[in-house]
């Protein structure tokens, strides 16, 4: 009985997620091969089963390790899920004990997004201030902007001549990466070029850089010579 009830409210739930339009706030978004973490609140004397089943394929519950791997945590509270392949998701928990109670959410995996600099060039003449900031675009595979939930984005990039990469937090609001250290000489122009390393976005999940787009160049002028004010009679 149990069983049936079971498989009954379960098939009300794929029914409601797979009719009704789920908007983005209601999805998690995960890179493809990222691995996330999920949990409920632990009730004394429940079990937890956790599965996943395509968005195509309400019926099947997805054993194949190839599309999606549970690392660990499989029969907890806490399960730990590889998303390994593109695709639109249903991950369910169950908890059962004295009374049974069925949690589902739409999962979208996503192919690995991008970044890169918005603008590769800009200058300035020489002054006592040698920092200044860019905009950087990180998008998701379709073309659209990445989503607020993935920030922040860390990025380590490198000037010319440092010896190690340096770290930046880029923020959703701003999308700017804040560059100290640029040189900057009054008697000569400098160029400096400033190159994205490697980004990964709030969880763990890598960006990819866009070749030919990863370096930005940052021309400092020197400043002309103080003119001399002379008097004629």
């Amino acid at each position: 009985m149990r069983n049936q009830i079971h498989k009954g409210i379960l098939f009300m739930i794929f029914m409601i997620l797979a009719v009704t339009k789920v908007t983005a706030q209601d999805t998690f978004v995960v890179f493809e091969k990222e691995v996330r973490t999920y949990s409920v609140d632990e009730h004394i004397g429940s079990t937890y089963q956790w599965s996943v089943f395509a968005m195509t394929d309400l019926n099947t519950e997805i054993i194949n390790s190839s599309i999606v791997e549970f690392v660990s945590g499989k029969t907890s509270k806490e399960v730990e899920i590889n998303w390994k392949q593109a695709g639109d998701y249903i991950l369910v928990i169950e908890e059962f004990g004295p009374c049974q109670n069925l949690k589902a959410h739409k999962v979208s995996v996503v192919t690995t997004p991008t970044i890169e600099f918005k603008e590769l060039a800009s200058d300035d003449c020489a002054d006592a201030d040698n920092s200044f900031a860019t905009e950087l675009i990180a998008m998701f595979d379709s073309g659209t902007e990445l989503a607020e939930s993935q920030y922040p984005v860390t990025v380590n990039y490198r000037l010319d001549g440092d010896a190690a990469d340096r770290t930046a937090t880029i923020t959703y609001a701003d999308k700017m990466l804040n560059v100290l250290g640029i040189i900057e000489d009054e008697n000569k122009e400098t160029i400096n070029n400033i190159t994205i390393i490697s980004a990964t976005n709030k969880y763990g999940g890598t960006l990819n850089i866009i070749g030919g787009k990863e370096v930005h160049v940052r021309t400092i002028y020197a400043l002309p010579a103080k003119p001399v004010i002379t008097v004629k009679n």
